[in-house]
């Protein structure tokens, strides 16, 4: 079976989801899968398959979807600066995921929700997906925005 792992995040950093999809990886290839894994790459700002010469480059997206998100059109994604960048994010994501293909693959299992959701929304043809929800997005976005907003509060 040809499967695909992916996260929304950091692919190699250190930390639980890649210690995870790694060693997830490597005892489904032990049984005789082929295994492929996705994620970005933070300091290229990439989004790429892991072990494979295939690469998107997130920057120039960014700088295509601008535009298309102005604040005239769009005043709710701009009242909130986290939720304009993670929208947008997304949709970066998205259009990699595209670029890079979910065609080859008979199960996908995206670790976090923004990579389930976006990959869900691009699929040209149904693949089964699973999902495995690590973590609390909520409480850890909300500690990284703690440090760029001081009056932020949990309710």
């Amino acid at each position: 079976m040809r499967i695909l792992l992916v996260t929304y995040w950091g692919l190699t950093n250190m930390g639980g989801i890649w210690t995870y999809m790694k060693q997830l990886s490597d005892k489904l290839g032990e049984q005789g899968h082929t295994v492929t894994l996705m994620g970005s790459h933070v300091e290229s700002n990439t989004l790429y398959l892991l072990n494979e010469n295939a690469f998107f480059d997130k920057k120039a997206f960014y700088a295509a979807l601008l535009p298309y998100l102005d604040s005239q059109k769009f005043p709710h994604l701009h009242q909130e600066h986290g939720i304009f960048s993670f929208e947008l994010g997304r949709y970066v994501f998205e259009g990699g995921a595209a670029a890079l293909g979910l065609q080859n693959y008979d199960l996908i299992h995206a670790q976090d929700l923004i990579s389930s959701y976006a990959l869900r929304r691009i699929m040209k043809v149904p693949v089964p997906l699973v999902s495995s929800v690590h973590g609390a997005l909520a409480r850890e976005s909300f500690y990284e925005y703690k440090g760029l907003e001081p009056g932020l509060t949990k309710l």
